[in-house]
């Protein structure tokens, strides 16, 4: 049967605990720098991320891809929202102004 490969460009921190060597530690170093790098553009790309080593990269290689970068907010509007919506999810309760 085969396995699913994972987009490492759209994957969340615990769809990238599913992959071998990848901790929780490791998923959520994943995630913050591909936020900072707006996306990974190929493998020597994602290896510069922090605690990732040559191996890890190798040995996930066969299950995961370097699929298309998210899409980038393009009007005023669309980039307060994508800078809003986080922190309301982080804090449901909050009441919403």
């Amino acid at each position: 049967m085969d396995t699913l490969r994972i987009n490492l460009n759209a994957a969340s921190e615990h769809e990238l605990t599913q992959l071998p060597r990848i901790g929780v530690d490791k998923a959520r170093r994943i995630v913050h720098y591909r936020a900072v790098r707006k996306g990974f553009r190929d493998w020597a790309d994602f290896a510069e991320t922090p605690g990732i080593t040559d191996t890890d990269v190798d040995i996930i290689r066969s299950r995961a891809w370097i699929g298309p970068r998210p899409e980038q907010p393009n009007t005023p509007e669309e980039r307060r929202r994508a800078v809003r919506e986080p922190i309301r999810a982080r804090r449901p309760g909050h009441p919403r102004s």
